[in-house]
């Protein structure tokens, strides 16, 4: 999820952008068209990169959704090598920019609604209703719509969250976003030996008293660092990496009580959960490299042996350090553990939670030669037949369908179960179709238990979603700032973000005294409420949408 990651990443090319889109007032070049052909540009998925894919229109998915829309596609993909942004900067600043563009639109200066301003996209509202029928029911909560008929969706709660994220400040559709559908909004978590576990016939850890347990035990048995991750799981950022903090009822990042955003550093507990970090690096519970660290490393050590227990995702982590381990030891296994609850046994109210809706989303440029038919074109992703096609595929080919009393069950065939000729489960369903994380519906359940192959992982998505309503509550969501807002947020993590870091790593580390904790707050304060001001103001903007 991580949306306070997100802000952060965008806020550090806020400055290139803004020189980059100076000039960018200009509509540049329209000229009508019969809409049979648009330009489209979107970053190559790099799972699709690596099972082989080089143009889209190389993919199954694209060419049936040629045939089902009569629609060529020219697709403008980013050459190889370059970054996302840089690419985006340099077709969106051109007169000849592409009429369909797939991007997250919160990277752009102002936002969508600046770039609707801007005139380089236009508002959809006035056209949804008639070209883009599917979307509209889905937003507005049309229980015919099959999303709410199959009980994809919650007709009561999904749309108007779908509303007030996939729009901007002053309401307007900017683009056709990735919308979340289905339960399942934690994709990672803590996770551990299980084949461990049970030789030294211990449960699965749930708090801080049962993990130190399970710790000292692995580090009397000879493994230097029981538990070593990477640097966002240690620290403050990110509301997305929820870790060890959850055990003193304290989040990550920027997050949300009673609807008012706050700074986790700044709440009661947080000085414990580092106080309790840099006890376990002091007795060698805690690799003291976590700084330093990244993921293949860290992975590296789980299937060695170096260490018993991480942070990981299902399908990065999971999915890779269980096959590897077991072609060292068939009864290798790793195994979720639940989000530590406090010491009175309340449960964790934190958990990685992605928003309804995305700021990912095709957007309609000025240039494009024909709205209707773009629209339509793109509207097809939200329909029952361009659900299923983006992603499961071509019936028969890709997937099987079950009828069920309560709906359609769809199952991926052996041509993406076995992988022939690919190296995992997700790079053969990235050659044929983008099942997730583009434009369309998201987090499909039969696209998880067909993506998960491995039990921990399907055990996995039950257990990291343990806390997923209550987390909802606290996950701050898509919200769209000004320039100026932008502008105050960059100025805050120049100044104040670094010198904090630094300072609740060194004390973590054994560097520096708990004691040196209240004066590194106090010197990070002021420039942090300056921060959580304006997204304390955005989100109040969100909240008017809402009602």
């Amino acid at each position: 999820m991580k949306k306070a990651t997100k802000l952060i990443a965008i806020i550090s090319i806020v400055a290139i952008l803004a020189v980059s889109f100076a000039s960018c007032g200009s509509k540049g070049k329209r000229v009508e068209h019969d809409g049979k052909e648009f330009t489209f540009w979107t970053q190559m998925d790099s799972l699709s990169q690596r099972a082989g894919i080089e143009d889209y229109n190389d993919m199954l998915m694209f060419k049936e959704l040629e045939k089902a829309t009569g629609v060529h596609i020219k697709f403008m993909h980013p050459i190889s090598g370059s970054t996302g942004n840089e690419a985006f900067v340099t077709m969106i600043s051109s007169d000849d920019r592409a009429e369909l563009v797939d991007n997250n639109w919160s990277a752009y200066p102002g936002g969508p609604q600046k770039a609707i301003e801007d005139g380089i996209i236009i508002a959809l509202n006035d056209y949804l209703k008639e070209n883009a029928p599917n979307f509209y029911a889905c937003v507005n909560g049309d229980e015919n719509h099959f999303i709410f008929r199959d009980g994809l969706a919650d007709v009561e709660t999904s749309p108007k969250y779908w509303r007030a994220q996939a729009t901007t400040a002053d309401g307007q559709f900017y683009g056709f976003n990735v919308l979340n559908i289905g339960t399942t909004r934690g994709f990672g978590g803590l996770y551990i030996r299980g084949d461990l576990l049970k030789k030294w016939g211990m449960e699965i850890p749930t708090n801080i008293a049962e993990w130190e347990a399970v710790l000292a035990k692995a580090k009397s048995e000879g493994i230097q660092y029981p538990f070593s991750t990477t640097l966002d799981v240690i620290s403050f950022k990110g509301y997305g990496s929820q870790g060890f903090n959850t055990a003193y009822g304290v989040g990550k990042g920027f997050y949300l009580e009673d609807d008012k955003v706050v700074f986790a550093p700044f709440q009661p507990g947080y000085k414990e959960y580092v106080a309790k970090m840099a006890e376990w690096v002091k007795k060698g519970y805690l690799d003291p490299s976590f700084s330093t660290n990244d993921g293949e490393k860290v992975r590296g050590y789980i299937v060695n042996g170096q260490a018993i227990a991480s942070w990981g995702y299902i399908g990065g982590d999971l999915g890779t350090v269980t096959p590897e381990g077991q072609k060292k030891d068939t009864n290798y296994e790793v195994v979720a553990c639940p989000f530590p609850a406090e010491a009175d046994g309340t449960p964790a109210k934190y958990q990685m939670t992605y928003a309804e809706a995305s700021d990912r989303a095709v957007a309609i440029t000025y240039n494009c030669g024909n709205y209707e038919k773009a629209m339509q074109w793109a509207d097809y992703f939200y329909s029952e037949e361009g659900a299923t096609l983006n992603i499961f595929g071509v019936e028969g080919n890709t997937f099987t369908v079950e009828e069920t009393p309560e709906r359609k069950v769809y199952k991926y065939t052996d041509k993406i179960t076995n992988h022939e000729g690919f190296h995992s489960v997700e790079d053969a369903l990235y050659y044929y179709m983008l099942p997730c994380n583009h434009p369309g519906f998201n987090q499909h359940p039969d696209y998880l238990q067909g993506y998960y192959p491995i039990q921990a992982q399907k055990d996995a998505v039950i257990t990291w979603n343990l806390s997923s309503e209550e987390s909802k509550k606290h996950a701050i969501p898509s919200l769209n700032f000004t320039q100026d807002e932008l502008d105050g947020m960059a100025d805050v993590v120049e100044v104040a973000q670094a010198p904090l870091e630094t300072s609740l790593n060194e004390i973590i580390r054994g560097e520096a005294s708990i004691d040196t904790y209240d004066a590194a707050i106090a010197k990070a304060k002021p420039e942090y409420e300056k921060y959580i001001k304006i997204q304390q103001d955005a989100y109040n903007r969100y909240l008017e949408k809402m009602k």
